[in-house]
């Protein structure tokens, strides 16, 4: 089965995709296709040459990158929604 990859891809979108795939793992295979921007972010990521060979180990710990970025970018809102969630419970 493909999987495509793309900006911003979190390990729970990547985790979900996969997963869809019944028989993954009884028999089946993934093949990840991305972007050039998207492999050139693996690739810095994995600390690879533009020649080498990417593999799951080198997309998965671009996926947790990413998803890291994501919660740094989230945080604020989250802690927003969390002090205007206390200020209404307050009022009741």
């Amino acid at each position: 089965a493909a999987v495509t990859l793309g900006p911003k891809v979190t390990k729970d979108r990547l985790t979900q995709g996969c997963m869809r795939m019944r028989k993954l793992g009884s028999g089946h295979s993934v093949v990840f296709f991305a972007p050039i921007e998207v492999d050139r972010n693996i690739r810095s990521a994995a600390k690879k040459a533009d020649a080498g060979d990417v593999d799951v180990a080198d997309i998965l710990h671009w996926a947790m990158l990413e998803t890291c970025t994501d919660i740094q970018m989230r945080a604020s809102h989250w802690i927003q929604q969390g002090l205007d969630f206390k200020m209404r419970h307050s009022a009741w």
